[in-house]
């Protein structure tokens, strides 16, 4: 229930441990101290760990090899931490010039499935421990840690985006804390909290719908208020250094590459799926299913399916065989009907999947809505949908084809937008 540790720090030795736990904390820097005496059934997950202070002798290392230290750390960070990244290691030991090596060590031989650090620094035990272990000065120590951050203002500006992020959650959490309080004796917190969770619910998906997920009920209601506060997020005075050093005014001026805009267009506008999907959301792109192909096609969409690429949906026709073309149905069901999962079938608009390079030049169809290009299996696409060409499934139907990803909230407003537009479109009679 509460949010994964953000740092941690990982010694063999409970004295210099503590003495790194103690000022980090001192300075309102919450810290994870693990430590480590061989065994990792101690060391709990921490996907969304940003920093790792580690010492380089875990296993009783020798001071000339360090491939077992190297490997030590490597088995916690892939078997027990797994972090997602982004995360750096501070390398906290007598012997900072390992640090290089340690990073190659980890980008090298961690498994793909595994974030790679971003950077490895060393922050050096010589310079902050006395002769028996203790930490000379607090303040010395939590200064050099600010200097070894202050290196990286780009990945600290993405962590300042993350915290403010996180405080916006946790005023929406206050709020709603605070209007349960204002109605109710103390006494009755707890029951009013359950109450105004339930309207929540209620008011998103209906009465009818809340029991079948209520966590995603709830989140329905809850996250406009957490969008609004996000999106009200200005800079403020504290926050000047790191974006400031983020990046240069130089940077500002470039122009991306068409394979990086690509990349970028899908992470903004693109979800890929990381569970099972049914096809049944907002948004959701499917492969036409077989029942369409061939002669259903044409009986379907009353076009056959190559002039339908060609002269509907803007492919080059200097391809003569179409057996590649990928045809996709995109759900476009109203909001409100989604979130109340109301009767019928959903409906679905036509669209083609087609390679950068197989985009005619000319004029469009005023019909045909187009998305910016993005990368899809490993090539640079466009996803053209017509606005003339709709079908309605039934969720059995919808269950049976595959699904290849979703189109996120802002460009799938964006094609819906289109299609009612062109729909409302007024037409005249005129001479000219």
């Amino acid at each position: 229930m509460l949010p994964a540790p953000r740092i941690v720090a990982i010694d063999d030795e409970p004295k210099h441990l503590d003495g790194l736990t103690r000022g980090l904390n001192t300075y309102g820097v919450a810290c994870l101290p693990i430590h480590f005496t061989g065994e990792t059934e101690s060391v709990c997950e921490c996907p969304h760990v940003r920093v790792i202070f580690a010492d380089l002798h875990l296993n009783d290392g020798s001071a000339t090899d360090h491939a077992r230290d190297f490997s030590t750390i490597g088995g916690l960070i892939e078997d027990t931490l797994k972090p997602s990244g982004p995360y750096f290691i501070i390398l906290w030991t007598k012997y900072p010039e390992q640090a290089d090596k340690l990073c190659d060590f980890l980008t090298n031989r961690l498994k793909d499935d595994v974030a790679k650090p971003f950077v490895v620094q060393a922050l050096d035990k010589n310079d902050h421990l006395d002769g028996t272990g203790n930490v000379k000065s607090i303040e010395e120590l939590i200064k050099a840690v600010r200097e070894l951050v202050a290196t990286q203002p780009q990945i600290r500006a993405l962590f300042n985006w993350e915290e403010r992020v996180t405080d916006a959650g946790a005023d929406t959490v206050s709020s709603i804390l605070e209007l349960a309080k204002s109605e109710t004796q103390v006494q009755d917190h707890t029951k009013t909290l359950g109450k105004l969770l339930a309207n929540f619910a209620v008011a998103a998906v209906g009465k009818e719908h809340v029991e079948e997920d209520r966590f995603r009920a709830v989140n329905e209601a809850l996250l406009p208020i957490l969008a609004d506060r996000i999106a009200s997020m200005r800079s403020r005075e504290v926050d000047n250094e790191p974006w400031e050093a983020a990046f240069d005014e130089t940077d500002v001026g470039q122009n991306l590459s068409q394979d990086k805009a690509a990349k970028l267009n899908k992470l903004i506008h693109v979800a890929l799926s990381t569970s099972d999907k049914d096809g049944s959301e907002r948004g959701d792109v499917l492969s036409l299913p077989k029942e369409f192909s061939a002669d259903m096609f044409e009986s379907t969409f009353n076009i056959k399916e190559a002039m339908a690429a060609e002269k509907q949906f803007w492919r080059k026709n200097n391809q003569k065989d179409h057996n590649g073309d990928l045809w996709v149905l995109v759900q476009t069901q109203a909001a409100c009907d989604y979130a109340q999962k109301q009767p019928g079938p959903s409906p679905f608009y036509l669209g083609l999947l087609l390679p950068a390079d197989q985009v005619r030049k000319n004029r469009p169809p005023a019909a045909l809505w187009r998305s910016p290009h993005f990368v899809c299996n490993n090539e640079n696409c466009f996803l053209h949908v017509n606005a003339r060409f709709q079908v309605s499934l039934p969720s059995a139907n919808v269950k049976k084809a595959k699904f290849l990803f979703r189109l996120r909230e802002q460009l799938l407003n964006d094609l819906i937008y289109w299609i009612h537009s062109y729909g409302a479109r007024p037409g005249i009679i005129s001479f000219p």
